[in-house]
């Protein structure tokens, strides 16, 4: 009469069963945890990059803003596109002088000099005439310009604008898209890019941009935006 209970064969082969389970289970564990990963992964970077087109957006639908005579007189552009870098131009705020600014002067007296730094853009305009100044330095009640301007300015009928430029550019080393303002050092916007491209058409006013992202199964991200502002001014950027 066979003893109740388990041989050793038996035992073995059951412990041999539940390891290949348990191992199974791990494995496939292990799989999903790995897709897990990759699908979030994606899902954060394809965030990452609508955020980013999305602040393009808003730069593109300003380009031009409060700036319409001196885009149609051509002194600034709404928006330009070369193949490194994205611009677009807006007005900060107005400026007022504080005295006259004869041809030849490279001070430019300012009722305020608040928020005006080194590196920014002045725009002069006084009837159908005008120019553009760099600022190189501030001063109590004054700006001080790259090069003297080139004819009279004076209070009454002279119109400033103080720019503001936003530049982006994919720093290629680091895979980083950036934005700068003005002058001021540029600010990682999207990290992990693998490509920006973007193009302006002059006759439609309309700028594509296009992001893609260094991760596996990611698709590009593309945005289509109309320059209001320059339209309006009938003027936009090359």
């Amino acid at each position: 009469m066979r003893r109740a209970g388990f041989t050793l064969v038996e035992c073995l082969l059951g412990l041999a069963l539940s390891l290949f389970v348990i191992s199974t289970g791990l494995e496939l564990f292990a799989r999903s945890q790995r897709a897990f990963r990759r699908l979030k992964e994606r899902e954060e970077a394809s965030q990452g990059a609508l955020a980013a087109l999305d602040r393009m957006r808003i730069d593109l639908l300003h380009a031009g803003r409060g700036l319409s005579p001196e885009i149609g007189m051509g002194l600034v552009e709404a928006a330009e596109a070369t193949e490194s870098e994205l611009r677009t131009t807006s007005l900060e705020r107005e400026l007022a002088l504080a005295a006259g600014a004869a041809a030849g002067d490279s001070r430019l007296p300012l009722v305020s000099t608040a928020d005006i730094a080194a590196g920014q853009q002045i725009a002069l305009r006084d009837g159908a005439t005008g120019e553009v100044r760099t600022v190189v330095g501030v001063e109590a009640g004054a700006a001080v310009l790259d090069a003297p301007v080139e004819r009279d300015y004076a209070p009454g009928t002279a119109s400033l604008a103080l720019l503001e430029r936003v530049t982006y550019f994919l720093d290629a080393p680091s895979g980083i898209l950036r934005r700068r303002v003005n002058a001021s050092p540029a600010q990682p916007l999207l990290e992990r890019s693998a490509a920006a491209t973007w193009s302006l058409d002059p006759v439609s006013h309309l700028v594509r941009v296009r992001l893609e992202i260094e991760i596996e199964g990611a698709h590009p991200h593309e945005a289509t935006i109309f320059l209001k502002n320059a339209a309006l001014a009938g003027r936009s950027g090359i």
